[in-house]
């Protein structure tokens, strides 16, 4: 038996694990040492070329303060601000008055003729297009409208014993599916109701209002993975097109899920960006950490994903969480906060409360603003996303040669790597001709991009 079977199999005992249910996702974990607080595990699937800890304990790869942190109210968002807040309309009329009264899409269209690099009519199509499954209604729908899911729904709860599988099996079995249905990763969180919005966790009497039943017990987090060429055009109009894709994948997938579930006779709740926060979830479902940037970075992907979450009373196994050395890596590096055209990001270390009322306090963290992020380029960037070390994909040497680094945990090291990666042209915005010229193998999603 080799020394790599020995620490499997100690893994899968002290994570709790049994059949075929490995907490990291569908591949096998190549077991390369334990740790103080888990083991260091590589996974192909799941993670990319990066070496990832899994942490085998209770603890979570970030710290809160029960003091300060409160369920957010979604009213808070700044999304939902520039709706109702007098403050919010007023800035964005000062944006509207700069710009002569004009929208970005009239000084680009109307005034440019469609002609402006990055900014063409072209462009504007790819994304107006990609966003157009996002903006449909019936995706997050509570209940099924379907009358055959309903069918199977009557049949009752499934139970896996009935073809010799287990609770264990049918988490992966759930994630299976997520990948099926178009997600680019899956995981699973115990339910955590400081994630919801303070509107879905009460009902008030005599209204309608829809409410986190108390029968749920588990979260499907889902990633999707946005164009690489596209995300290298920001600002233009292709990252947005990127973005848009990946709402529109995560709606459709999100809802097959969540009717996948109900036909196995389960409470199953679909959501993008509504109902929860997504990031929290995630990072509790085991798919990344918490950037500078204020985003969800994955190992396989960097920051370079969109997230939909299932909630549901299915009896799942939670995945644990995972540490890959983020934090220490966004200590040094500072090249989103730098390159932000916004200002948005934090340059400072990461504190307990942010400095917006769109900010949800009590969570040690980097905390951005999103008003000013909001409202550059018609809230079209994805800079950030753009520059950040881990976004490049896994076939650059240098990249893997700072992925390697990262457990070491040394801040100089980790300087010294994000100068090389800058010096190789790594991060610029590239042009929406570039992104035309391209065959489109390299800039189709669901295929690893090329560098």
């Amino acid at each position: 038996m080799s020394n790599n079977d020995i620490q499997r199999r100690d893994f899968l005992k002290k994570m709790g694990i049994g059949s075929i249910a490995l907490g990291t996702g569908l591949g096998i974990p190549k077991v390369l040492a334990e740790t103080d607080n888990g083991f260091l595990v590589e996974n192909q699937s799941q993670y990319g070329e990066t070496p990832v800890e899994v942490l085998s304990g209770k603890e979570f790869p970030y710290q809160i303060n029960p003091d300060i942190l409160k369920s957010m109210r979604n009213r808070m968002t700044v999304f939902s601000r520039n709706g109702w807040d007098p403050i919010r309309r007023e800035e964005m009329q000062k944006i509207r008055d700069k710009q002569g009264g004009r929208s970005i899409f009239q000084i680009n269209m109307i005034d440019g003729e469609g002609k402006v690099p990055n900014q063409t009519r072209l462009d504007y199509a790819l994304m107006q297009a990609s966003w157009a499954t996002a903006h449909m209604d019936p995706f997050y729908d509570w209940e099924t409208r379907s009358y055959s899911i309903k069918q199977l729904a009557q049949l009752g709860p499934w139970n896996p014993s009935d073809i010799n599988l287990n609770w264990n099996d049918i988490s992966v079995a759930v994630k299976h599916a997520s990948l099926f249905y178009g997600a680019s990763l899956a995981g699973i969180a115990k339910y955590n109701p400081l994630w919801v919005y303070d509107e879905y966790l009460h009902a008030d009497e005599g209204t309608n209002k829809k409410v986190i039943p108390g029968t749920i017990k588990n979260v499907i987090a889902l990633a999707f993975e946005e164009d690489y060429d596209g995300i290298t055009n920001s600002p233009g109009r292709l990252a947005s097109a990127a973005t848009g894709d990946g709402y529109s994948r995560m709606a459709v997938t999100a809802h097959k899920l969540a009717e996948f579930i109900r036909a196995l006779g389960y409470q199953a709740i679909p959501a993008g960006n509504g109902t929860a926060l997504s990031i929290p979830i995630a990072i509790d479902a085991g798919l990344g950490e918490l950037g500078r940037n204020g985003l969800l970075v994955t190992p396989k992907y960097g920051p370079r994903v969109r997230i939909a979450k299932v909630f549901t009373d299915m009896p799942l196994i939670p995945d644990p969480p995972i540490r890959f050395g983020v934090k220490e890596f966004c200590e040094a590096c500072m090249i989103c906060a730098n390159d932000c055209p916004s200002g948005s990001i934090s340059t400072e270390g990461q504190t307990w409360e942010g400095k917006s009322v769109s900010n949800n306090n009590g969570t040690k963290k980097w905390y951005i603003i999103p008003e000013t992020c909001n409202d550059y380029n018609g809230f079209s960037c994805s800079n950030c996303k753009r520059n950040c070390p881990f976004n490049k994909p896994n076939n650059s040497w240098i990249h893997k040669l700072i992925r390697d680094n990262i457990k070491l945990k040394s801040k100089s090291l980790d300087k010294v790597m994000v100068k090389l990666d800058q010096a190789g042209g790594y991060g610029e915005e590239s042009s929406s001709t570039e992104f035309w010229e391209k065959d489109g193998s390299a800039s189709i999603t669901s295929r690893e991009a090329k560098a």
